[in-house]
């Protein structure tokens, strides 16, 4: 499940290394994403939640035991999903937890609402230039979507004790987006089993980052069960 203001192509290069090593996938869409800023503006968080529902279903025609994972909202979505899912195993890369709802910027973000429809977002935040440069991202960012994220990240930390399912909480060091206390936050909370891997170099996309291999291995020893 890939990020907020992203697409599925971000997830991409994970999904093929995970289809290499045998693994079915699927990298679906959260809606009003991968298209323009104004179809984001009319999708709600609850929506979100219902196209990860829709891509377990579709999964499950086919696979016996599925996993889900998702970058950063797409974390925040997994855990959600499990929670009220049975699911074989969970990972998250740069998952935020209740946490990011009292950000400045998300709260800056809520007061302008009543003012603005969109706010610039600078580029991306990847810092390996070549995938930076491959990096799609909306250059704007609608307000409302802000405020379902907030609304989302309200709701978190009450579903985490009823995870149960091993979890691998992927999280970069110098995430400028997601503290690094977060994932201790989240484990603690946790109704299952879980580890922390942590990612040394890049940013809040591991997915795409420096060490991005690293976090592919990893990722495919967790849903192997193999770590």
């Amino acid at each position: 499940i890939h990020g907020f203001l992203t697409a599925p192509g971000e997830m991409r290069p994970l999904g093929e290394h995970l289809a290499a090593a045998g693994m079915t996938v699927s990298g679906i869409r959260l809606r009003g994403h991968g298209t323009r800023p104004e179809d984001l503006a009319q999708a709600s968080w609850q929506d979100w939640l219902a196209d990860v529902e829709t891509g377990l279903a579709e999964l499950r025609q086919f696979c016996t035991q599925v996993c889900v994972a998702g970058l950063s909202l797409g974390g925040a979505l997994a855990l959600h999903t499990a929670a009220h899912n049975p699911v074989e195993r969970i990972v998250t890369f740069s998952a935020p937890d209740s946490a990011l709802a009292r950000h400045p910027l998300l709260k800056f973000a809520k007061a302008g609402t009543g003012i603005v429809r969109y706010i610039p977002k600078i580029g991306s935040d990847v810092r390996e230039p070549e995938a930076r440069r491959a990096h799609f991202t909306y250059t704007r960012v609608p307000l409302h979507g802000v405020l379902q994220i907030i609304a989302l990240m309200k709701t978190i930390d009450a579903q985490l004790p009823h995870i149960t399912a091993p979890t691998l909480l992927v999280q970069a060091r110098h995430d400028l987006v997601v503290s690094p206390k977060t994932p201790q936050r989240i484990a603690a909370k946790l109704g299952g089993p879980s580890r922390i891997f942590w990612v040394e170099r890049g940013g809040h996309t591991v997915v795409m980052d420096y060490d991005r291999e690293a976090v592919f291995a990893q990722t495919q020893a967790w849903l192997a069960h193999r770590v």
